[in-house]
């Protein structure tokens, strides 16, 4: 077993990325078999590595990753996490003056992305969440890093991508709870 130093870290690969490398390396696999170049000595050999290739891809099938392009994962990582190289530069550049630009803070909020963990992120890429509840699971310290209205533009944000509608609606929730 190797024994990593401190400061390397392994690759981390999202299920969307690991659903296209999967379907490209089974459908290869397929497409050598269908025209005899397979040799079946070797496919004797890596039989359970096959087996469980195709496991995994038929999982990952019926998980959120499977609605999502894997073309624009890029797009929603670096929305994610606010790099947008042009509107990044600029801000850097630019002091915030006093607290009367609430609201010019707000947008430059959101294009400064979520302050997410590399690990939160990868949370959020493999989940998909739709529910607020699923955010604070995979969010630390949700609450004093976000306030509701940012949780909403997060989980809009990432339905965008996911192809599904952002479940549940935060004051409605929060009625129902103080009267109950």
């Amino acid at each position: 077993m190797e024994i990593l130093k401190s400061g390397d870290v392994p690759a981390l690969v999202t299920n969307v990325e690991l659903l296209n490398i999967l379907s490209k390396r089974i459908e290869k696999r397929n497409a050598q078999q269908d025209e005899g170049t397979g040799k079946k000595k070797s496919s004797r050999k890596l039989r359970h590595r096959d087996f469980i290739e195709e496991k995994v891809l038929d999982y990952l099938q019926y998980t959120p990753a499977a609605n999502v392009e894997f073309e624009k994962m890029p797009e929603l990582i670096s929305r994610l996490n606010g790099e947008n190289p042009v509107q990044s530069i600029e801000q850097d550049k630019e002091p915030i003056q006093n607290e009367a630009h609430d609201s010019s803070q707000a947008n430059s909020q959101e294009e400064k992305g979520y302050n997410l963990t590399d690990a939160e992120t990868l949370q959020l890429l493999n989940h998909m969440p739709t529910e607020e509840v699923e955010i604070h699971l995979m969010i630390e310290d949700l609450m004093e890093r976000m306030d509701e209205n940012r949780q909403r533009q997060l989980l809009q944000l990432i339905s965008e991508y996911a192809g599904e509608p952002v479940q549940g609606e935060f004051e409605e929730e929060e009625g129902e709870e103080e009267t109950a």
